[in-house]
């Protein structure tokens, strides 16, 4: 038994290895992820301010439009009164240029409102686009330097993926199976090493009698509390 163990800590240690490689890789691309996000939601904001503009410029062709109408309505109405017969058409007639022309000044500085939004939202694009435009060159050396690594990080894989294939042979088909489940439920950890009668996987007591058959070594033994398979770290290699 104490020869199974060795192979099996000597496999976990690979596997360890590769988890690791595997952690790098995606530890490099989570940078890139969250750059391209970054100027993903700049871009969907241009885009939402580019609408912005579009609907601005149609609503103040329309009152531009409406207040030429105004205008010729009002010269319509200033030639009337010329014509009127009584003064009560007069009032009406006067009432009615004042409140056209008090529209027209309402929607002349709604006019201006929206020139005046429409030029920020302009500024803003232009402020946006530059920093996408700088973020996409940091974000193709970012992804340039993430490739590099990727192929070392694969090369390097690739040697530990072979050392475990052979080591892999070394264990029972049996004992293969149930380190795999072990490692897949406990974060790769599927051999742990107990010292001082403490399990270094879940940091629980094992039971005195058990503790003594794990330094023994001669039988494989799973810890009461998280099964994972257990073998003995004395304190100076622990240090």
């Amino acid at each position: 038994m104490k020869e199974d163990l060795l192979q099996l800590i000597a496999l976990q240690d690979i596997d360890l290895q590769i988890k690791k490689l595997d952690d790098e890789m995606k530890t490099g691309y989570t940078d890139i992820e969250i750059r391209q996000a970054s100027i993903a939601e700049k871009q969907e904001q241009i885009n939402t301010d580019k609408e912005s503009i579009e609907a601005g410029e149609k609503r103040r062709r329309e009152l531009e439009a409406e207040i030429e109408d105004s205008l010729v309505h009002i010269k319509d109405r200033q030639t009337k009164l010329m014509n009127v017969q009584t003064n009560r058409e007069y009032q009406s007639l006067l009432k009615e240029i004042e409140e056209t022309k008090k529209s027209n000044k309402d929607k002349e500085e709604d006019v201006v409102r929206l020139m005046e939004q429409e030029e920020k939202l302009q500024t803003q694009i232009t402020e946006l686009t530059n920093v996408c435009r700088s973020e996409e060159e940091l974000l193709a050396e970012a992804k340039a330097e993430a490739d590099k690594r990727s192929k070392k990080i694969e090369d390097a894989k690739s040697k530990f993926e072979k050392s475990r294939t052979t080591q892999a042979k070394k264990i029972s088909a049996n004992l293969s199976r149930r380190y795999d489940q072990l490692r897949e439920k406990r974060n790769g950890l599927a051999v742990i090493g107990v010292t001082k009668g403490i399990c270094q996987g879940c940091f629980m007591n094992i039971p005195p009698q058990q503790f003594n058959e794990v330094m023994r070594g001669d039988q494989l033994l799973s810890c009461p509390t998280c099964q994972r398979l257990m073998f003995h770290l004395a304190e100076v290699e622990e240090e």
